[in-house]
């Protein structure tokens, strides 16, 4: 499933820079030259010729959409494992030498801190999130070396622990860095499924409000601004009704995501 990782960086490279275009009405194709042009009111289903891939309820164009949510799950994945690396990799280096203490679940954690902490917390649980992962990922490694006899007689001899780790420890985790770092990215494109299902995001929603002659109250449209892939599952989950098929395209590009990195870090670990 790696090779899938290209075809899907390049789709989120050629993303539009700006949000997705509103569309009440959509003016249709004419015909002829007396032809009135039809007029259609959102959301399109899939397989229009307007929209290959259907629009949502503001006619924003679903392939502007989903190619804007791809670039910005890869960029919070990025973000979040920049921020998440470096202290899970030191927490699992010291884990190592403290196998008796055991870290609790990542997901589990997850949930808990979103839900005390709100949406304003999103980006710094995630890299939590990566953080623990990691350590978890590396202790396991680590303590497997710190195990290995040529440790035991380098204990043995009277070596500090920075000469372990700098002569022993570190040359032997390195090789499995990259299977590492694809292992924690794959989680993360979970993740930002799992708490975008239950609603959990970081960006504004703009309220839209429309009505008619005979309605003088406003019915309010939540629409999702510069959108991941997780907060297009919690957006098209409440409008599942009118086009219960764009709930599958976030979700299959997040699980192709999750499936491509986990090919990629079965690949490169090290035997």
């Amino acid at each position: 499933m790696r090779w899938l990782l290209l075809p899907l960086l390049l789709l989120a490279l050629l993303a539009p820079r700006t949000e997705c275009p509103l569309r009440p009405i959509i003016r249709g194709p004419v015909t002829s030259a007396n032809a009135t042009p039809e007029l259609l009111i959102p959301p399109l289903r899939v397989g229009s010729r307007l929209a290959p891939l259907g629009t949502d309820r503001a006619g924003r164009d679903s392939v502007c959409l989903f190619q804007r949510g791809l670039a910005r799950s890869l960029l919070v994945s990025l973000s979040v494992l920049a921020l998440g690396l470096l202290p899970g990799l030191a927490l699992g280096l010291w884990l190592a030498w403290r196998p008796r203490i055991t870290l609790p679940g990542e997901a589990m954690v997850l949930l808990a801190l979103v839900l005390l902490l709100g949406r304003d917390s999103f980006r710094l649980v995630l890299a939590l999130g990566v953080a623990l992962l990691t350590a978890r990922l590396v202790a396991v490694r680590a303590g497997a070396v710190l195990r290995e006899p040529f440790v035991e007689g380098a204990l043995a001899l009277g070596g500090t622990s920075a000469h372990i780790l700098t002569r022993h420890l570190w040359p032997h985790l390195r090789p499995g860095l990259p299977a590492i770092l694809a292992t924690v990215l794959s989680s993360v494109f979970v993740w930002l499924m799992e708490l975008g299902a239950l609603g959990f995001h970081d960006q504004p929603m703009l309220s839209v409000g429309f009505t008619d002659s005979y309605d003088r109250t406003p019915d309010l449209l939540a629409l999702p601004l510069n959108a991941d892939l997780g907060q297009l599952i919690s957006f098209f989950r409440w409008t599942w009704l009118d086009t219960p098929e764009q709930l599958v395209w976030p979700v299959l590009l997040l699980t192709t995501l999750t499936l491509a990195f986990k090919d990629v870090a079965r690949r490169t670990l090290p035997d």
